[in-house]
């Protein structure tokens, strides 16, 4: 017990630490620099979609790129509403998109992944761009993205946020939009390191030759999600490509957020679920996580012990503190990164929640314990 307030001190040191060097390289943003213009394939994944895939797709073909130089390609992943209709009514009139219908997803393959990866094989773009289809996007976007794709550059994780600065919205969705936004400036700040840690499959992009040299999701078929960090890992583990984060506005995609806050942890466990894969793609991104959680954990430990009566150590508040300290700093720095600074009304609330709910997610997250698109989740498919 007397050794607890040593060890909290020492983990809030390591993550203050780190947080430091992360807002120190969100001062050197990445600016676009390649003038060519590429063949591009944006490839959709959808599955029961009809609510949303008109509006993404009306955003697609609206792109003040060259229409023959692009293609949208859905892959309608066993829908059972209206979203096959809907898109191919568009490809009718739209010859620059098409359907495609995925009816079985063959043994070893999460559904996902399989439907990304038959759309990556039909598609015909040198530089593949992927959205989810409850995002919106700008008319600017492929331009905007491919902007960053340099002789050198492999892949290009993009911004996604939840609703509009000056929107409305309900508490929970304000709080996701903040949440999100500080995932996202550790994953811009860790990219201009050159450490790239994370990437969100609601705005990203990759050259088809990256793709092809790690042969796709084959190797990661398996795992329930995913589909968007754990294919960047492999492109900067085994292939000699740079990753870039976009940092134009002009870049940025718009996802809708989850209505409930049992939506919202369902969700964030199913991002968790891939951490513990983390050791073997990317042992510096596994050990950030292992330090984030770990960190929470013994303040946590500590909080209910110190609630209790049964520690006195006055170690334990000046961590908090400083953790705080910390973590306002960086959210401070996205929030300004991505001209989101509306958010930081957010940060009290997410301060006070953010401890339970790492430790939480990161524990049914590891379990498997989420459903997606109405299927139950686990960490891996089964045979």
């Amino acid at each position: 017990m007397n050794a607890l307030p040593h060890i909290i001190g020492l983990l809030t040191a390591l993550y203050g630490t780190i947080i430091f060097i992360f807002i120190l390289a969100l001062r050197r943003p990445q600016r676009p620099a390649n003038e060519k213009r590429c063949s591009v394939s944006v490839i959709v994944a959808a599955r029961n979609e009809e609510r949303s895939i008109g509006s993404l797709l009306q955003d697609l073909i609206e792109q003040d790129y060259p229409a023959e130089l692009y293609e949208v390609i859905v892959a309608n992943d066993g829908s059972t509403d209206r979203t096959a209709d809907i898109v191919s009514g568009l490809a009718a009139r739209c010859p620059q998109v098409h359907l495609l219908d995925i009816h079985e997803t063959p043994a070893g393959f999460s559904p996902k992944k399989y439907a990304l990866q038959c759309a990556v094989e039909m598609s015909r773009g040198e530089i593949i761009l992927a959205t989810d289809a409850d995002c919106r996007v700008g008319a600017k976007w492929i331009a905007t993205m491919v902007r960053y794709f340099k002789a050198d550059v492999g892949f290009v994780i993009g911004f996604s946020q939840f609703g509009r600065a000056g929107q409305a919205q309900k508490l929970v969705e304000r709080f996701q939009a903040f949440d999100f936004v500080t995932l996202m400036g550790v994953a811009a700040a860790s990219t201009h390191l050159g450490v790239p840690l994370a990437a969100s499959g609601q705005n990203l992009g990759y050259r088809r030759s990256a793709f092809d040299r790690v042969d796709g999701y084959r190797a990661i078929s398996r795992r329930i999600s995913g589909d968007d960090v754990l294919l960047m890992q492999m492109i900067r583990k085994h292939t000699d490509f740079s990753i870039v984060f976009a940092s134009e506005p002009d870049s940025y995609a718009v996802s809708a957020p989850q209505p409930t806050w049992a939506d919202f942890i369902n969700q964030r466990n199913r991002w968790a679920s891939n951490g513990g894969y983390q050791l073997h793609l990317n042992p510096l991104f596994f050990a950030y996580l292992l330090l984030t959680f770990s960190c929470n954990l013994a303040l946590l430990t500590g909080v209910f012990l110190y609630l209790s009566g049964a520690l006195k150590s006055p170690l334990l508040p000046l961590c908090l503190a400083a953790k705080g300290w910390f973590e306002y700093c960086i959210a401070r720095s996205g929030c300004r990164y991505f001209q989101r600074c509306d958010l930081l009304r957010c940060f009290p609330l997410w301060f006070i929640l953010q401890i339970p709910y790492v430790v939480a997610v990161g524990v049914m997250g590891s379990l498997g314990l989420f459903r997606w698109k109405g299927r139950r989740g686990a960490t891996e498919i089964k045979c």
